[in-house]
């Protein structure tokens, strides 16, 4: 029996060998080994003994795990007569909340199970079931290898003695050690809640009153006798073309313009959100273009009087989530307000 228990036990840990490979490097199992110490029952008149110990642990879960534990080494019975003295323990191990430190992580943990002891001096042999219930600790050096410290009794339930085994060990983990990925969360669509045209993210006084004019930090403009005009011109989906039923507004802002001749001008453009941002920022660019070609050759202002600025996706009016806020999104804009004297 114990040839089969010590061939399976080698069996195990080749596999565990070959697990370590990249290619399935996330199995969660840890191979235990290290020398331990037998406290025998009294009746069993056996002298107490050091003995090898390998142990092969798989992970179902942070807390929970399995693991099959083999021992073997030689003792004597108290008239001098020489026996070979084998365990298997199978069973689970249950681990606490652990102290994480600066080099190391603490874990304490509960093992119990069932198993088989044998003991055989030759013309006597004897194999005894067992329950095991014991206690120890881990500390990970690493993140793969560590040592722990364990004490188990074995109880037998052929011959009602108890047995202890006291071990230590080192381990050696091959499992994934990855920190988690964390996912970002999508930002939220900026909006404009007292509705002066300059969204919350941007607005520095929130909460002005409907028909305020404001500047372009959101604040109210001082009362003066001010000149002002808003162009706003939406596009369809990936497109530059000026639809026809804007060109009233563009005529506008170019007697605006004609009557203050000394302002420059930044003509914005914007997109949706749909498709490659770096795509959209160019075409933005594009729609702000296409309003200012409009103002120069249809209506004589001067080039240098305008600059088309494309700000692509990057400033919502609306939510993307929509066709209607995604429509609104598709613009061009621009505000101008001057103070003047008659």
């Amino acid at each position: 029996m114990k040839q089969r228990i010590l061939a399976g036990v080698a069996a195990a840990a080749a596999a565990a060998s070959l697990i370590s490979t990249p290619a399935s490097s996330e199995v969660p199992l840890t191979i235990n080994a290290g020398i331990a110490h037998w406290y025998f029952d009294g009746d069993r008149r056996l002298e107490d003994t050091d003995t090898p110990w390998l142990g092969l642990e798989y992970a179902f879960t942070d807390n929970w795990a399995a693991e099959i534990l083999y021992a073997e080494d030689d003792s004597r019975y108290s008239d001098g007569t020489r026996t070979d003295v084998a365990t298997w323990q199978l069973g689970m191990l249950y681990y606490g909340g652990s102290y994480i430190g600066e080099t190391m992580r603490v874990r304490p943990y509960l093992a119990f199970g069932m198993g088989e002891i044998d003991i055989d001096a030759g013309a006597f042999d004897t194999v005894e079931t067992t329950a095991n219930a014991g206690a120890g600790m881990r500390w990970m050096l690493t993140p793969r290898f560590g040592a722990r410290l364990e004490a188990r009794m074995l109880h037998s339930l052929d011959e009602n003695e108890n047995d202890f085994l006291f071990s230590a060990g080192l381990n050696y983990y091959f499992g994934d050690v990855s920190a988690p990925v964390v996912a970002a969360a999508e930002p939220a669509a900026p909006v404009d809640s007292d509705g002066d045209g300059v969204t919350d993210d941007r607005d520095k006084c929130p909460g002005t009153a409907p028909g305020t004019r404001v500047d372009a930090d959101g604040c109210p403009l001082p009362v003066a006798q001010v000149a002002s005009i808003k162009l706003k011109v939406n596009f369809d989906f990936d497109s530059t073309v000026v639809k026809e039923h804007y060109f009233a507004d563009i005529g506008e802002l170019a007697t605006f313009l004609k009557r203050f001749d000394d302002l420059q001008v930044d003509v914005e453009g914007h997109t949706d959100s749909v498709g490659p941002e770096n795509y959209n920022q160019q075409l933005s660019q594009r729609r702000a273009q296409a309003v200012i070609d409009l103002l120069v050759n249809q209506h004589g202002i001067a080039a240098n009087r305008l600059e088309a600025v494309g700000y692509g996706e990057a400033r919502p009016v609306a939510s993307n989530d929509t066709d209607a806020g995604r429509a609104e999104n598709r613009r061009v804009m621009a505000t101008l307000e001057v103070e003047y004297k008659e």
